[in-house]
């Protein structure tokens, strides 16, 4: 268990905000978790208490005067071994696999994994920056796909009764970016693993976008004529490192709104807007969300308002993907980037009626 005080979060979140938080606590185990806990050492440490993944869905506001928790807890376990610990005579359905996975355990390396396994199931979600904790408490998604599609199990310590707890995917309410652990759960239980249900016979989920064209040529220029969850993932990759900056280079938290869910009417006031704007055979992209709701991406309607590519001082709005707020220069400051967030969302709310959510977490 390491532990230290006034320690700089800046290399702990992937838009580079230069800030501190008062002390920092990482371990390496469930165990060490469990004991830290049971005798009672938290108890001496800063508060609030935040637990943090890879910090790419964070903007820290400022320094934070509390501790800050992060996981060491770093495996992928062998499916065979994984399936006899979880699922018992379900592990016998034909071609399902399990995986578990700890939850300091970079997320996409668990993608590269089952890649290189031949497992379906996460190739959709490929190069999405962050751990596998956080992702299961985050519900990711990209590219038609999301974590709730493939986990199956989320273990947990609890920190009230210092024992852990397993919940099973329906128990995690899962929602669009969202889960029981952003909700009445929040705070109480610290993700330590994952079980993820993989499939060896299974395929592509191409319907999102232009994957499937996308997908299709790089199999018409592959020497290997076969469909593979490496070769999706590659394409994914592809497609992502065109529209979406490296952390390592340029400070962000990836997409910082989500994707608005509305009633069909502001969709429909979308659209009288575009038309006029394009022409009538102009559609604007949307997806039926059902019961009268529409779900409109929010990088379209940034973009209508100008902010794709738009500079103001330390920050601006990412070339090739409005979506995205960046850190140009990593001097940016946290109010730099809540000033950028506030104007764009006002300028959307002006021509559209609409009010855009941060997906990211604002600490």
């Amino acid at each position: 268990m390491d532990i230290a005080e006034s320690y700089s979060l800046k290399n702990h979140n992937t838009f580079g905000m230069d800030v501190s938080c008062a002390c920092y606590v990482e371990y390496g185990s469930e165990e060490e978790l469990a004991e830290f806990f049971s005798a009672g050492r938290q108890y001496g440490l800063p508060r609030p208490f935040l637990h943090i993944g890879g910090g790419s869905n964070i903007l820290f506001t400022g320094d934070f005067p509390g501790t800050v928790f992060h996981s060491g807890i770093r495996f992928i376990s062998a499916p065979g071994h994984s399936a006899e610990a979880h699922a018992g005579e379900d592990a016998a359905m034909s071609g399902r696999v399990l995986a578990e996975v700890g939850a300091g355990t970079p997320w996409d390396d668990f993608c590269l994994w089952c890649a290189e396994k031949g497992l379906w199931g996460v190739e959709n979600l490929s190069g999405i920056p962050g751990e596998t904790g956080a992702a299961a408490v985050q519900n990711i998604g990209a590219y038609g796909a999301e974590l709730k599609d493939v986990v199956r199990e989320v273990r947990c310590f609890d920190t009230v009764t210092c024992s852990m707890k397993s919940f099973k995917q329906k128990e995690c309410k899962y929602g669009y970016r969202d889960s029981i652990f952003k909700q009445s759960a929040k705070g109480r239980y610290i993700v330590t693993s994952a079980v993820f249900e993989l499939s060896s016979e299974g395929g592509p989920r191409l319907e999102y976008g232009h994957v499937k064209s996308a997908v299709e040529k790089a199999l018409s220029e592959s020497s290997v004529k076969t469909m593979t969850p490496g070769l999706v993932r590659s394409v994914i990759l592809g497609i992502r490192d065109a529209k979406l900056p490296d952390p390592a280079e340029i400070g962000s938290a990836g997409s910082f709104f989500k994707n608005p869910v509305v009633p069909k009417v502001f969709y429909e006031k979308a659209e009288h807007y575009a038309k006029s704007k394009y022409g009538p055979d102009y559609e604007v992209p949307h997806f039926d969300a059902g019961s009268g709701f529409v779900k409109i991406p929010a990088a379209w309607l940034i973009e209508q308002c100008g902010w794709k590519g738009c500079r103001e001082g330390n920050v601006g709005v990412y070339e090739k993907q409005p979506l995205v707020l960046v850190n140009l220069t990593g001097k940016a400051s946290p109010e730099e980037i809540i000033a950028l967030e506030k104007k764009i969302s006002a300028s959307v709310m002006n021509l559209f009626g609409i009010e855009l959510q941060p997906e990211v977490e604002h600490v």
